[in-house]
């Protein structure tokens, strides 16, 4: 069904924003009449990152995490728990969905995930400028916010896997919690390849310099 009006006309960089207020009727127009962008999903997956290192580094003293003042900010560490935790999740559940008879393609997975991060960063954003302002008296106010920008994206990526794969929600359900449990298993062997491959590489690695030493 096509849908007409002012949002049948909006421009993809906006759309996410219909779908912060409208997360049905907009998946559902992201699903069927293809209204999406994914340079704009792009963009929320930037903005999170910026908003992780505007956090861990540049977030007021009083309102930073024992972690970010323990160690310095990490571009690698940060790249792997939003981007890449991202996309291991989204591959997990086109996995996963594909076997349970999902209608949702990677693309589309990808962007609408995407879309749903953006009230936690937005929200995040927000946040690490307050805490130059705020007092410590005002820190539950933060900490409030950040619960809101948490559940509403969890919503958001609820119904983005109930919509893009035109599942009902006890379906939509167990397949968020096999894409959680597809993440883990994604988790264990990536370790499980790179301490094999670090051994390998140091087996080599001694078998080189004993060599070296002999001749």
């Amino acid at each position: 069904m096509q849908k007409t009006g002012f949002y049948a006309n909006m421009s993809g960089y906006l759309y996410p924003l219909y779908i912060l207020i409208h997360p049905v009727d907009g998946y559902r127009e992201l699903k069927n009449n293809k209204k999406y962008s994914l340079t704009a999903a792009n963009i929320i997956l930037a903005l999170w990152v910026l908003e992780r290192i505007l956090s861990w580094g540049y977030s007021d003293f009083d309102f930073k995490s024992q972690a970010a003042l323990e160690s310095p900010v990490s571009l690698p560490r940060i790249l792997l728990t939003t981007v890449i935790l991202f996309a291991i999740a989204c591959v997990s559940n086109w996995c996963f969905c594909t076997l349970m008879d999902g209608k949702g393609r990677l693309k589309e997975i990808w962007i609408a995930c995407a879309y749903a991060m953006l009230p936690y960063v937005l929200l995040a954003l927000i946040q690490v400028a307050l805490s130059h302002v705020a007092v410590m008296e005002e820190a539950v106010f933060l900490t409030y916010m950040n619960a809101i920008g948490m559940l509403w994206t969890a919503f958001l990526l609820f119904e983005a896997v109930y919509v893009v794969h035109d599942y009902t929600v006890p379906k939509a359900v167990a397949a968020i919690a096999l894409t959680a449990l597809g993440v883990l298993i994604i988790a264990f062997l990536v370790i499980l390849v790179t301490g094999l491959a670090s051994q390998i590489y140091s087996f080599f690695k001694t078998i080189y310099f004993e060599i070296k030493l002999r001749l």
